[in-house]
């Protein structure tokens, strides 16, 4: 699954709040839809979440292609709020400690 390079305008930008939220469900979508949650975290802000995590665990362990990898680098730019967001992706990607 991918997501577009450029997050839509109605899309927010993902946070380090969005990142907590979830690692407080381990990211377990089904239980933080369970629990009933406010408008700060979407569907489609999860989703990216994952497929971020995803796509930044291939082109670390060399197991992508370079067209991914720079599609990857673009799509954590255009989805994050800073420097300090992305770095939180790569440790929820398992690419450095916790």
């Amino acid at each position: 699954m991918t997501v577009s390079a450029q997050p839509p305008a109605e899309r927010r930008l993902l946070t380090l709040a969005k990142l907590q939220m979830y690692q407080a469900y381990g990211g377990d979508i089904d239980a933080w839809a369970r629990r009933g949650h406010d408008a700060s975290m979407t569907d489609d802000d999860w989703h990216l979440i994952e497929c971020l995590r995803q796509d930044l665990y291939l082109a670390a362990t060399g197991r992508a292609s370079p067209e991914l990898c720079a599609a990857t680098e673009g799509r954590l730019r255009a989805a994050t709020d800073s420097d300090e967001v992305r770095e939180a992706l790569r440790e929820l990607a398992g690419l450095r400690p916790v």
